[in-house]
């Protein structure tokens, strides 16, 4: 018995065990690039923050359809052919699950049409575009797989199926195969701030565009909202979406976002489509929150985008607002805080995912491009929050004393800033790059020590120093307060040495290719040394501690500090941190 599928409408066939499930494969889609990937649909067994319903893991592959000299048909990753020795070796590391695809060709019909077996493929688990954890499946051993259901669109093909192992994990994930534009978007000159897209091409090079949704493909992007949110939330995340369209509308391209509740009574709706835009709850326990796009690789197109909000992000932001203004905002040291003050700052987590939604990376410098004097006004804060981007980590106003609360500071970050604005008026509308012209721009640094203390989360204004020594204030006055417990305490200890950690960014640092004064550097170093000698002691932590005194005479941050300062400045780093390990008894 064969089971066959119509490309004019959106079906959907359960499997018939004995039969074969066929695709279809229309005349002008040969040889035309399609994206083949795939997502979890349900999980038995969710691993951390990697692998959970929703999730895609590699990145999907561009290939396409030939027919090979047997007669069979192979989806087949164009860029290996394009590679000129040494086919898939030449790939970088990332791409080398990419390999050809046979399929048996059933017939051709009349129009051209191709029909293929996809059968025995999909009854294993297609591992070159898992969303599966590659790690997690090298262990895995596949007892039983099977396909539950085909659907074929003009857009796109899905294939589920129901995969389960010898581990006891169970996993049913769709594979699609999304075909892309006749036309790709137009290209940009990669832009600062943009995510760039890669992908294997020529003698195995990875070519980077800038990520964008075409607008005049698309006028309106929408997104629906996961259901499974409690519904007091919706109202803000709704809002978190759509603060873009201050950014949208600056530039002359009006509202662009479209933000709609998941439908619950609608069979067409599939939340697992390629083409379907969500911010998905992830009941999973882990505090993390990322944006995630599927884009054409041939020019950056973001054809489709997800916010994931994994379940624990509550407490992460929760426990950031706490041990950051909790010193100067008593409403922030409530155990359980109301919608009033946790709405804001979900729109505001919802609204920094956005903005990777629609291709901008992390700008680490924005806080820096406010004065720091200036969070300490109630006027500017409430107009342009702590940072000059949403896109950078600055969290809340640790800077804020309780005087500054009463006059009315804003302790929260912008929803939209003039970086924000501006960057969208130079990915998506005719705006011309112009450096430093309204804020300063910083990437996301992995270095454990960054080499410029712009560029860092959790700082807050221009001066790297004002800023860890407000936050320093802030961890000691809340053990004087009460509703301290065990859990809070653990996290005041924590942030009280991450604020001397930020601090020692200053050490050999660079600002806009300039050193860092040894002057500043000096008195980094006092400030850092004598904070840990001056640790409460329910503050204190001997590993952490340990830690950054390590550094302070390691290799890293003595030759950074003589590549700024050369042999005789050194010398002097070398020499006062001597002195206060003497005065301090460490």
């Amino acid at each position: 018995m064969k089971k066959v599928c119509l490309i004019a409408l959106l079906l959907v066939f359960p499997l018939v065990s004995e039969g074969q499930t066929l695709l279809h494969i229309p005349a002008e889609k040969l040889d035309h690039p399609v994206l083949f990937g795939s997502r979890i649909v349900e999980v038995n067994r969710s691993w951390g923050k990697v692998f959970a319903p929703g999730q895609r893991n590699l990145i999907p592959a561009q290939m396409e359809f030939r027919r090979d000299s047997a007669g069979n048909a192979v989806l087949f990753p164009p860029a290996i052919s394009e590679c000129r020795e040494g086919g898939r070796r030449d790939l970088a590391g990332r791409f080398r699950h990419i390999h050809p695809v046979h399929f048996p060709l059933v017939e051709v019909l009349p129009d051209g049409t191709w029909v293929i077996d996809v059968t025995e493929y999909f009854s294993r688990y297609p591992k070159q575009v898992s969303a599966i954890p590659p790690k997690m499946l090298e262990k895995e051993v596949l007892v039983e797989g099977s396909i539950l259901s085909v659907q074929e669109t003009p857009d796109y093909v899905q294939v589920t199926g129901r995969y389960r192992y010898a581990s006891g994990l169970e996993v049913t994930a769709a594979s699609y195969l999304l075909y892309l534009p006749e036309v790709p978007m137009p290209e940009k000159e990669p832009l600062e701030g943009y995510n760039k897209v890669e992908y294997p091409g020529p003698e195995g090079r990875r070519v980077g565009h800038s990520q964008r949704w075409d607008l005049s493909r698309r006028p309106t992007i929408d997104f629906y909202v996961d259901k499974a949110f409690p519904a007091d939330w919706y109202p803000y995340i709704k809002e978190g979406l759509e603060d873009w369209n201050k950014a949208f509308e600056k530039a002359g391209l009006g509202k662009v976002i479209a933000v709609h509740p998941e439908p619950v009574d609608d069979p067409s709706f599939d939340r697992y489509s390629p083409l379907v835009n969500m911010v998905r709850y992830m009941d999973v326990e882990e505090a993390n929150a990322k944006g995630d796009v599927l884009c054409d690789p041939r020019s950056g197109e973001i054809l489709q985008a997800d916010i994931l909000w994994w379940k624990n992000v509550k407490d992460l932001i929760t426990g950031w607002r706490y041990v950051q203004t909790g010193a100067a905002d008593p409403a922030a040291r409530a155990k359980e805080y109301s919608m009033e003050i946790l709405g804001p700052m979900i729109r505001h987590s919802v609204s920094h995912e956005m903005g990777h939604a629609l291709g901008l990376n992390h700008n680490m410098g924005a806080s820096w491009s406010y004065p720091t004097r200036k969070l300490h006004s109630p006027s500017f804060t409430q107009e342009y929050g702590t940072s000059a981007s949403v896109m950078d980590y600055a969290r809340y106003n640790h800077l804020a004393t309780a005087a500054d609360v009463k006059a009315g500071v804003n302790l929260l970050p912008p929803r939209i800033g003039p970086y924000d604005c501006y960057a969208i008026a130079c990915g998506y509308g005719q705006a011309k790059p112009e450096a430093g012209k309204y804020c300063y721009y910083a990437p996301f640094y992995t270095a454990a020590i960054s080499p410029d203390p712009s560029a860092q989360a959790e700082t807050l204004g221009n001066n790297l120093l004002a800023s860890s020594k407000a936050g320093i204030r802030n961890c000691c006055a809340l053990l004087d307060l009460d509703g301290l417990d065990e859990g809070r305490l653990g996290l005041i200890s924590k942030q009280y040495y991450s604020y001397l950690w930020l601090a020692l960014s200053n050490l050999g640092g660079s600002v806009n290719g300039r050193p860092v004064r040894w002057e500043e550097q000096k008195k980094t170093l006092i400030f850092v040394v004598g904070a840990l000698d001056g640790a409460p002691l329910q503050l204190k932590d001997p590993v952490r501690e340990n830690r950054i005194l390590e550094e302070l005479e390691g290799n890293f941050l003595p030759k950074r500090v003589e590549e700024n300062m050369g042999p005789k400045g050194l010398e002097k780093y070398r020499k006062q941190v001597a002195r206060l390990k003497k005065k301090y008894n460490f």
